[in-house]
């Protein structure tokens, strides 16, 4: 494993990777797939929202001077963003052409449906043939906290290998008895193992440059920290991603689990590790949490109630409070309510919940249906525009105890 701090991205990459280089026959001659965190439509550059197109620039050069036949730059985007456009808007898309590389969006190849021995949570997933057809799959990740699954990094990247839809499944996997040894944990944290078991990266290259903290993986802070890892072992990388945000193994359900998948027993201490000890304890830097209630408190006049979302309409809700929610302070506590996600219990909805997504279809005779897989924000302003030309003013329902599930 690799550290770097403190130089320029792409020179800090390509000296990681050198130093972690498998024998070079291994790299010649082969198609290489950059898989970076690029499924988000980026802003701002340098706000942890996605990798970093210079650590990019980096993995480029080294698998090109090592001979590959071939490198593509390629992720699967959210419900809702185009891949490719997410590339561009990320400047990966311009990164990769430079520097003799490939960019396309892994939703552009065909689905390849893959078994899973032993399984969690799936008997299949489906794959893009891009992912599915590469030699070696280089994982990318920005280093960030995560509202669904503690922490993402390398393993959690993968998910953007799935073809199209089969990214959102996996947020409404339903429970099975069969499962029931898994049940302790989320069915989105034993699919990811799921996955990690028959499609696994051969390097992984973490993005520290700017990470992302607290409300991640889309509405965080950013968090400089001008580094990155570099490991050819993907669980060793992992655990040292997660020390320096100051997370342990055992909190992170879906790297347990991934371990566990592969017959992998993780040390409970990271003196373990065959890394720069001395640089990785310099290194630590603990992370913010993705805290749902860290940002419904400063929106009292709210109530969200999640069953199971996706972070695609997570993300939705989560830029509009930060954007709008300021300009309803004034409303009563709890006066506004928004529902979203599959297996919403009915007892908390009323007709003047706004249903976000279509996933809460079901319920559209209940309440007030916002479509779309996700919606935006400004349907969400529109609908509470409305509410107020019909003079609604607060929910008409009586809260059952403990029948809600929160997500912000």
């Amino acid at each position: 494993m690799a550290l770097r701090r403190h130089g320029a991205p792409a020179v800090m990459v390509y000296e990681a990777l050198q130093e972690i280089s498998p024998h070079p026959g291994d790299i010649q001659n082969k198609v290489v797939l950059v898989k970076p965190n690029a499924g988000f439509l980026a802003g701002r550059i340098g706000t942890g929202l996605v990798t970093d197109s210079e650590t990019v620039r980096g993995a480029i050069r080294f698998f090109r001077d090592a001979g590959a036949a071939k490198v593509l730059v390629g992720d699967g985007s959210i419900a809702g963003v185009d891949a490719f456009e997410a590339l561009k808007a990320a400047r990966i898309e311009h990164v990769a052409r430079e520097e003799g590389a490939e960019p396309l969006s892994l939703d552009k190849g065909k689905s390849v449906e893959i078994e899973i021995e032993n399984p969690m949570a799936v008997d299949t997933v489906k794959v893009s043939s891009i992912a599915h057809e590469a030699d070696l799959i280089v994982s990318m990740p920005v280093m960030k906290s995560h509202m669904n699954t503690v922490a993402s990094l390398g393993i959690k990247n993968m998910k953007g290998c799935l073809y199209q839809h089969e990214k959102q499944r996996f947020h409404h996997l339903a429970e099975e008895d069969r499962f029931r040894p898994w049940h302790r944990w989320r069915t989105l944290e034993r699919a990811i193992a799921d996955l990690y078991s028959v499609l696994r990266p051969a390097m992984v290259v973490m993005d520290g440059i700017v990470a992302m903290e607290g409300m991640g993986p889309s509405m965080g802070d950013p968090k400089p920290l001008g580094l990155v890892i570099a490991s050819r072992n993907v669980l060793a990388a992992e655990l040292a991603g997660l020390y320096i945000m100051g997370i342990h193994w055992r909190e992170v359900p879906h790297v347990l689990l991934a371990a566990q998948k592969t017959g992998v027993d993780l040390p409970e201490e990271i003196s373990a590790l065959n890394i720069d000890q001395d640089a990785l304890k310099t290194f630590q830097n603990p992370f913010a949490r993705a805290v749902p209630e860290d940002i419904a408190k400063f929106f009292p006049s709210f109530e969200i109630l999640e069953g199971d979302a996706c972070s695609a309409c997570c993300a939705t809700v989560m830029a509009f409070l930060k954007q709008k929610g300021p300009a309803y302070e004034s409303r009563r506590a709890g006066s506004l309510r928004i529902a979203l996600g599959k297996n919403i219990d009915p007892d908390w909805i009323d007709k003047d919940t706004i249903l976000l997504g279509n996933c809460t279809a079901k319920l559209r005779s209940h309440g007030r249906f916002l479509p779309g897989c996700p919606p935006v924000g400004s349907d969400i302003e529109r609908e509470i525009g409305r509410m107020d030309d019909e003079g609604i003013a607060a929910p008409q329902v009586q809260k059952p105890a403990g029948s809600r599930k929160r997500c912000l």
